[in-house]
């Protein structure tokens, strides 16, 4: 992973994918943590929200410029991304709490349901950065189980070889009874929103990029 500074903060880097693109104080990115930050926002029917795959909190920044006041229970293996996150942001993120473990184990370990989940891993392999074989096995149905049950997951579903977006978004979606896939023009990655999805989802993600000015809210769509 390479630590890239810019002129408004840092990016984290694994290949040619951005982990996360941190900021020294809360607004846009301009890319996709604008749009997982506005799903949060726009879609989470209460407070209680988790991040599976914390890097380095890159969807934090937008989401308190949005105004989402509520604390974050995180999960990451590697806290290299968190150390750099409390340094730069450290003043003003609120309640972000990161556990250091897996994520399959630590969402089986809770308890207490959440309101929403998003489901942001990705591992290095020979393929590149990919999302793990638990993203399409045993995550799908644990993170339906600890919803609630107006509850959403949200998951950043990255391209793989050789498999067809079907292929990958099926059984994410399966053990819902709705979900939305949302296309970003700028990004080959799909954000696939699950649960109680509202008929109005494109509409309100919208209208979140749009209250801090996302360049997304216009390159995005919905299906």
């Amino acid at each position: 992973m390479r630590i890239v500074r810019t002129r408004r903060g840092l990016r984290l880097v694994e290949g040619d994918v951005i982990l996360s693109e941190l900021l020294a104080r809360p607004g846009p990115t301009h890319c996709l943590f604008d749009v997982l930050a506005a799903c949060v926002h726009a879609l989470a029917p209460g407070p209680r929200v988790a991040l599976l795959g914390f890097a380095g909190g890159g969807m934090i920044a937008p989401l308190r410029a949005m105004g989402f006041p509520h604390a974050i229970e995180a999960v990451d293996l590697d806290s290299t991304g968190e150390v750099l996150f409390r340094e730069l942001a450290g003043e003003w993120a609120g309640t972000v709490r990161v556990a250091r473990m897996d994520a399959l184990e630590w969402l089986a370990a809770e308890r207490e349901p959440f309101d929403l989940i998003v489901e942001d891993l990705s591992v290095n392999g020979p393929d590149g950065t990919v999302k793990p074989r638990a993203s399409f096995a045993a995550l799908p149905p644990l993170v339906r189980r600890r919803l609630r049950p107006l509850g959403v997951a949200v998951t950043n579903l990255l391209p793989q070889r050789g498999a067809a977006w079907d292929a990958l978004i099926g059984p994410v979606a399966r053990p819902h009874e709705r979900a939305s896939v949302i296309e970003l023009s700028e990004h080959e990655n799909r954000i696939v929103v699950c649960g109680a999805v509202p008929e109005d989802v494109e509409g309100r993600i919208r209208r979140a990029l749009d209250a801090i000015g996302s360049v997304q809210a216009r390159k995005i769509s919905v299906r």
